[in-house]
């Protein structure tokens, strides 16, 4: 080119010569080096000397855009550090910039990107109704959330703002007044309960329904339900353990592992005659070290010479001194009337019956006890699922434990969460109207039976009238939501966004990978990637773009 626009002043400076350099550019597997020659030149009316720059390389680099946009897509598409970005582009393409190069990168390239110009445009155009609000901690720092939960695509950021330390309600209006302000008209904010949002929704879009989080509501529910649970079971009768074996206290590693089966009746079976050895030889050097004592033989000397450490020395010696036994052994060449005498059955110290009287009344076997132990401490989630999402063989397992002595509490329990989830759906899985939601919750306050509960009486109390209204809500309109589930996915993201793949810990770093993150989702969304004609499509059913849209 012979003159370009100067890049100080703007007025046309002629090619004054030509300079080249070498850059770094990537193919599929390895890296080429380019021989760039470019034209230099010189403004007449500053006298200033700049260079052409090409689009495929920024000023002052060494690495064209093609390896930028390769680390910028494995650190923001990919969710890798800087540090595995780099090693990612050694092992694919044998380039290696360095960590903080990557990361000057990514900075500027979110930099550039502005949500006001084409994001928040395109939020409030394609705005469902529904807002759901949230808000996540940091160490010192708060996250405030807004997503659209009914987009096609899913859940859409509508804006965000970070907020050092606690969230104040000056905070959430200011927030909230942002996105007003940005044309945000919503039929339906949904909130987790919060007492930052009740007055604020109410100033600033009065006409919108305030839902309150079902879910978070249930969670309450269910929790009454448990604590209840946990009373019952504390009220069982304890069941007895059995006896434990007769056996020596283990004293050090001649008794070898503890047994976990009795010793058979026999003292000529085998395990009985190596349990009598490991006795013999137990009690043999628990005299040795009281003989040496006796000789006034140091117990750090003792121990040295016994091979037993100093505290169980220590332990033996506060015995009285072992009375040695004697006990026969039953190798095939002695008779079997030289060891002792056949034992009568169940005299062996390790294997007598256990002696359990039987539980109280109403109670009749101490199996049944365990079987509503395991069916109210591991098996407790019976309790609180839905009658249609339970197997037949749970609900047969539940039926026993409400047939039980207990099972008269149980059973309130039960049927006061499934009156709950049966206000907002019925048992295909479908909404009730307002009405019938409304004619519900009125029996279920005045149940008699629920009062009789502390735990039940105290939710029922929480759950008022005018907080029934606010979970209700949804009922009035199919498109409504009944969570905030969509701002707690959005929180969850959040929170993958810290962990080992990118750490985000600076204001800068968390409002960065927002702005990508939200950027990225309008693109996909607006500028879908179609294939060339007379790309393969092999397997696939792409989007086919004509050329003139694709260039």
């Amino acid at each position: 080119m012979s003159s370009l626009a100067c890049d100080r002043c703007g007025a046309s400076a002629p090619r004054y010569s030509t300079a080249s350099r070498v850059a770094i550019d990537i193919e599929i597997d390895h890296p080429v080096l380019l021989w760039v020659t470019v034209s230099v030149h010189r403004c007449v009316a500053c006298q200033h000397y700049f260079r052409a720059q090409p689009p495929f390389l920024r000023r002052d680099a060494c690495y064209t855009q093609r390896v930028v946009e390769k680390a910028i897509q494995s650190v923001y598409q990919d969710g890798m550090a800087f540090r595995r970005a780099a090693d990612r582009l050694a092992r694919d393409f044998w380039v290696k910039p360095s960590e903080g190069m990557i990361r000057r990168w990514c900075r500027t390239y979110a930099q550039q990107l502005d949500l006001s110009v084409d994001y928040l445009p395109w939020v409030v155009q394609g705005f469902s109704g529904v807002l759901c609000v949230d808000e996540v901690y940091q160490g010192n720092l708060a996250l405030l959330l807004a997503v659209d939960p009914a987009t096609p695509q899913g859940d859409r950021l509508v804006g965000y703002q970070l907020v050092t330390g606690s969230v104040t309600q000056l905070d959430v209006a200011a927030f909230l007044t942002r996105l007003r302000a940005a044309g945000l008209q919503p039929e339906q904010v949904i909130t987790d309960g919060s007492s930052l949002y009740p007055n604020l929704l109410q100033q600033l879009w009065p006409s919108a329904a305030h839902q309150l989080c079902l879910f978070h509501e249930t969670q309450r529910i269910t929790e009454a339900v448990k604590q209840v649970v946990r009373t019952v079971r504390a009220s069982l009768p304890h069941v007895p353990a059995a006896p434990a074996a007769s056996r020596p206290r283990r004293t050090s590693g001649l008794l070898g592992r503890p047994r976990t089966r009795p010793l058979p009746d026999d003292p000529h079976d085998v395990r009985v005659q190596q349990w009598q050895a490991r006795q013999s030889a137990l009690l043999q050097a628990k005299a040795r070290v009281h003989r040496l004592h006796q000789q006034g033989v140091p117990l750090r000397a003792i121990a040295r010479q016994t091979g037993h450490s100093r505290s169980t020395v220590g332990i033996w010696l506060q015995e009285p001194p072992p009375v040695l036994e004697t006990f026969a052994l039953d190798p095939p060449s002695v008779p079997e009337s030289l060891p002792f005498p056949a034992a009568p059955e169940g005299s062996h110290p390790a294997t007598a019956p256990a002696q359990v009287p039987p539980p109280s009344a109403p109670w009749t076997d101490w199996e049944e006890i365990r079987a509503i132990q395991r069916t109210l401490a591991p098996r407790r989630y019976l309790m609180l699922h839905r009658p249609e999402h339970l197997t037949s063989e749970e609900q047969s397992e539940l039926d026993q434990a409400l047939a039980s002595p207990v099972g008269t509490t149980l059973q309130i329990a039960r049927d006061f969460v499934v009156e709950w989830y049966g206000f907002w759906t019925d048992e295909q899985g479908q909404r009730r109207s307002l009405v019938e939601a409304q004619t519900r919750y009125q029996a279920w306050c005045t149940n008699p039976a629920y009062q009789s509960l502390a735990p039940l009486q105290q939710v029922i109390q929480a759950v008022d009238a005018a907080r029934f209204q606010h979970l209700s809500h949804f009922l009035k309109n199919p498109r409504w939501e009944a969570t905030n589930n969509g701002a707690e996915r959005g929180g969850r993201l959040f929170r993958h966004l810290q962990g080992p793949h990118f750490n985000l810990r600076t204001t800068t770093s968390i409002e960065h990978a927002l702005t990508v993150q939200s950027y990225q989702s309008y693109e996909s969304a607006v500028r879908p990637v179609g294939i060339l004609p007379g790309r393969s499509t092999r397997g696939r059913k792409p989007v086919t773009l004509p050329l003139s849209a694709a260039a």
